[in-house]
């Protein structure tokens, strides 16, 4: 068998974010099968879902079934896992859904062990060279900085005068603090009361208006009751019943 053909291996895993019934009714539809195959392939068990295919068609298949929610992976098939086990047989849907996961041929490394081989490592970078010569250590008490490095503190002087608070309606203002104001004199010797109705303003003070002028030319009365075309109001006639009416004989 050629090294540039694979296989689609699934070994039951789904991908994060996805539910295991929702994948599995995609790989239904994917492979056109029934449930109960579907069911047969979450076993834990390292699976061939398609055998013997080119690298491009094997990325194809991959990135179909990932985004189903099928977690797969692509094996040479020369040396994929599925061959070295036989395909395993249908089994029942709540057998298939309880069975744990199996991780063939996986192993738990010791606590603390390197899981990288040394080829695999990344360069360890080369030592930092610090120069701490200029550096001490103080002690742990007193002031750390030293006094030529300790900024003065310079005391602000407010003078703060001995107020109080006076008693409700007393007078702030002293007798030589105040302004005194000059009376307006007002001489009301020419002053008088006009009668009722008078003209309070002089020919002089009185403003000029000007007439309009208005051309009645074009204007005439039209006789007593002629249509001046305004709105008339919808007013709907009425018929009123007479039937029950009568006339009676005058000479009576």
């Amino acid at each position: 068998m050629s090294a540039s053909e694979f296989d689609i291996i699934f070994r039951g895993d789904i991908v994060f974010g996805h539910q295991l019934a929702e994948v599995k009714a995609k790989l239904q539809q994917l492979f056109k099968t029934d449930a109960a195959k579907v069911d047969a392939l979450f076993t834990g068990r390292p699976v061939p879902l398609k055998r013997n295919l080119d690298e491009a068609t094997a990325n194809k298949y991959r990135d179909a079934l990932i985004k189903a929610g099928a977690m797969v992976e692509i094996c040479s098939s020369d040396t994929s896992p599925a061959n070295a086990a036989p395909k395993p047989a249908p089994v029942p849907r709540r057998a298939a859904e309880a069975a744990p996961p199996v991780a063939s041929g996986w192993t738990l490394a010791p606590l603390g062990s390197d899981l990288l081989p040394a080829k695999e490592r990344p360069p360890q970078p080369a030592p930092v060279s610090v120069d701490i010569s200029g550096l001490s250590l103080r002690a742990a008490e007193g002031n750390l900085v030293d006094a030529s490095e300790v900024h003065e503190e310079i005391s602000v002087q407010v003078i703060a005068p001995d107020l109080g608070l006076a008693a409700v309606g007393t007078d702030l203002i002293s007798a030589d603090e105040k302004l005194e104001l000059p009376l307006v004199e007002i001489e009301l010797e020419d002053w008088d009361i006009a009668e009722a109705g008078s003209d309070l303003l002089t020919e002089d003070e009185r403003p000029i208006v000007l007439p309009a002028i208005i051309e009645v030319g074009d204007y005439g009365l039209a006789p007593a009751g002629s249509d001046l075309g305004q709105l008339k109001p919808n007013v709907k006639p009425l018929t009123p019943d007479i039937s029950g009416l009568r006339l009676a004989d005058s000479g009576n």
